[in-house]
C-alpha cells in the first residue's frame, strides 16, 4: 500500500476518523492494528501474489515479531540491571543489539558479503562455495532494526526507562507512517506521543494535508516523471553517449530527491493529522554551501542516528586529527553499506566522505584563493557558487547510487563528456538535420522513455515543476517563517488559487504509474 496509491487514500481517512471516535485509552489498539495491517498489506502486495511462497510472508513476520518481543523484554532486564549497579546489563545490550543485527545481516548482506568473498577466492585460484539465500528482504527491516537499536542504547544510557506496555513498545516499532522509509524516531520521542490525548483540531489536519500535498506533487508530479529518464538511461548506460548521460544524472538527482523528500512531508502530515510530530527529514540540502552543510540537511534522522550512536562513541572531533577523519569516513562507509548489500552504495559512500575530507584539507587553501581573487568580497555570488558546486559533487556521487553495477558506474563518469565536440561542429554550422540525427535515436519510438511525440511536452513540464520546486525551496530558504504561514497571510482569493494549483497539477500532471518510493527498498 504506497502512499501514492488509492488503496492507500481509502485506508488513511478510516484511520483517522475511528481514532477521533475512539475513547483514548484504546486508540493505541486501533493504531497498532492499523499499522500492522498496513505493513502486512504493503509487504503483500510488493511481492506478486501466488508466486512467492506463504511460508517467505511467515518468517518474515516472525522475525519481526522477535526483534519487538527480544528488544522489549531485554530492555526491562538492562533497566533493572542499571538500577542494581549489576555488570550484567552490559551482556544483556550485547545481545539485544547483535540479535536484530544478525537477523539484518541474514536478510540484506549474507548474499553480498558471500560473493565478494568468493570472487576473492576465485581471484585468488581457491575454491569457494557461493551458497546464495533465496529469501525476501523485508520491506522496511533497516529502519526498524534502527529503531530497535536505539532503543535499547538508550535505556542502558539511562535516557530513557524502559517502556513497559509492551502494545505501546510495538505501537512505536510499527507505526505505519514510519514503518517502511523512517523518519526513524527516537524512542524518548514518539513514545510519550502514544499516551497524549490528542484533539481533533482543524488548523493542524489543514496544515498536515497541505505538507501532503506538497509530498505528494513532489512525488508524483517531479520524481516520477524524472524516474522515466533516470531509469532508461540507468539501466542501458551503453546506449547513450555524454549529454544523454549528464541529463540522466541530473534527472535522478532531482527524482531522489523529490522522492524521499516527498515521502517525508507525506509521513509528516499524515502524523499532524491524528496530533503526532514526526521528525522532519530534509532541511532543503541542495542549497548547501558545502558537503558537510547538505549531510546535516540530508536524511536528517539518520545522519543523526550516525552521529550519535557511532560517530560521538567513536570519539567524534575529540581525538587525534587522523582519528577524527577515520571517523567521518567510518561513518560514510556505514551509511553507504546501511542503503543496500551493493558495492555502488559503499563508492557513493565513500566518495561523499571523500569530498568532506578533501574540504578539510584544502580550507585554509580555498579561503586564501577566495581572498586573494577578491570572492570573498562579493557574498552573494560566493554563495552561488558554493552551492552550485556542492550541488554537482553530491550529483556526481549520485551516479553510483543509481547505477546498476559498478561497471555501469564507471561508463558513466568515464563517459559524461563523450560526443560533446562533435555535438558543438553541428551546432556552430547551424546544421538541424545533423543535429536531430545525432540526438533523436531513429531505431527507436521512444526518445529518453517517452513517446517521440510527448517527449517536448513530458520534459518541458518537468522543467516548469522544478523551476516552481526550486522557487518555493528558496523562499523556505530565505524566510524565518515556515512557507505555510506565509500564505496563510495573503488574501483568500490567493490561497485558493495555489490549492486549485496544486490540485490541477496533481491530477493532470501526475505520473500515475505507482511508482514504489526510493526508500521502501532500504
Amino acid at each position: 500500500m504506497l502512499f501514492n496509491s488509492l488503496e492507500f487514500f481509502i485506508f488513511l481517512p478510516a484511520v483517522v476518523l475511528l481514532y477521533f471516535l475512539i475513547p483514548h485509552k484504546w486508540r493505541w489498539i486501533w493504531l497498532l492494528v492499523s499499522s500492522i495491517f498496513f505493513f502486512c498489506y504493503f509487504y503483500y502486495s510488493t511481492y506478486i501474489p501466488g508466486k512467492v511462497p506463504f511460508y517467505y510472508y511467515i518468517f518474515v513476520a516472525v522475525a519481526l515479531l522477535s526483534v519487538i518481543i527480544v528488544n522489549y523484554y531485554i530492555a526491562l532486564r538492562i533497566e533493572k540491571c542499571r538500577a542494581s549497579g549489576s555488570h550484567t546489563g552490559s551482556l544483556y545490550v550485547f545481545i539485544g543489539v547483535a540479535f536484530p543485527l544478525i537477523l539484518l545481516f541474514i536478510f540484506k548482506y549474507f548474499n553480498f558479503f558471500n560473493q565478494s568473498i568468493a570472487q576473492i577466492a576465485n581471484f585468488l585460484g581457491l575454491r569457494y562455495p557461493s551458497a546464495v539465500l533465496n529469501i525476501l528482504i523485508p520491506v522496511g527491516i533497516s529502519y526498524y532494526t534502527f529503531h530497535s537499536l536505539s532503543y535499547l542504547i538508550d535505556v542502558h544510557r539511562g535516557t530513557i526507562n524502559a517502556e513497559r506496555h509492551l502494545g505501546i513498545f510495538s505501537l512505536y516499532m510499527l507505526f505505519f507512517p514510519k514503518i517502511v522509509a523512517g523518519p526513524i524516531e527516537r524512542a524518548k520521542r514518539l513514545i510519550p506521543q502514544f499516551y497524549e490525548e490528542h484533539v481533533f483540531d482543524y488548523q493542524r489536519t489543514a496544515d498536515g494535508l497541505k505538507l501532503m500535498a506538497w509530498g505528494l506533487f513532489k512525488k508524483i508530479v517531479i520524481a516520477d516523471r524524472a524516474a522515466i529518464v533516470a531509469n532508461e538511461v540507468f539501466n542501458n548506460p551503453q546506449g547513450y553517449f555524454g549529454i544523454y548521460l549528464i541529463i540522466a544524472s541530473l534527472c535522478f538527482i532531482f527524482q531522489v530527491y523529490c522522492d524521499f523528500s516527498g515521502y517525508s512531508d507525506m509521513a509528516v502530515g499524515i502524523g499532524q493529522l491524528m496530533g503526532f510530530r514526526l521528525t522532519d527529514n530534509f532541511k532543503r540540502p541542495y542549497l548547501s554551501k558545502s558537503i558537510s552543510d547538505l549531510w546535516r540537511r540530508w536524511h536528517i534522522t539518520l545522519i543523526s542516528w550516525l552521529r550519535d550512536y557511532v560517530y560521538i562513541p567513536m570519539g567524534g572531533n575529540r581525538v587525534a586529527r587522523w582519528r577524527w577523519q577515520y571517523n567521518i569516513m567510518v561513518v560514510f562507509i556505514l551509511s553507504g553499506i546501511w542503503h543496500g548489500a551493493n558495492w555502488t552504495f559503499i563508492i557513493w559512500a565513500a566518495m561523499n566522505g571523500f569530498y568532506q575530507l578533501f574540504s578539510i584539507w584544502t580550507n585554509s587553501i580555498r579561503n586564501k584563493f577566495t581572498s586573494f581573487i577578491g570572492l570573498s568580497k562579493v557574498p552573494k555570488l560566493h554563495n552561488a557558487i558554493k552551492i552550485i558546486n556542492t550541488f554537482l559533487l553530491f550529483t556526481f556521487a549520485g551516479i553510483f547510487f543509481r547505477a546498476n553495477s559498478t561497471s555501469d558506474g564507471w561508463y558513466f563518469i568515464t563517459n559524461l563528456f563523450t560526443g560533446f565536440g562533435k555535438l558543438m561542429k553541428i551546432v556552430i554550422a547551424l546544421d538541424y538535420e545533423k543535429l536531430r540525427l545525432l540526438l533523436v535515436p531513429q531505431n527507436k519510438v521512444t526518445f529518453l522513455g517517452f513517446s517521440k511525440p510527448a517527449f517536448f511536452p513530458e520534459m518541458i513540464t518537468l522543467f516548469l515543476t522544478l523551476v516552481v520546486w526550486g522557487a518555493i525551496e528558496i523562499i523556505q530558504e530565505n524566510s524565518s517563517r515556515p512557507l505555510r504561514i506565509i500564505i496563510s497571510e495573503k488574501p483568500w482569493y490567493f490561497r485558493w488559487a495555489l490549492y486549485f494549483g496544486m490540485l490541477f497539477a496533481l491530477v493532470f500532471l501526475g505520473v500515475y504509474s505507482n511508482q514504489q518510493f526510493i526508500y521502501f527498498k532500504f
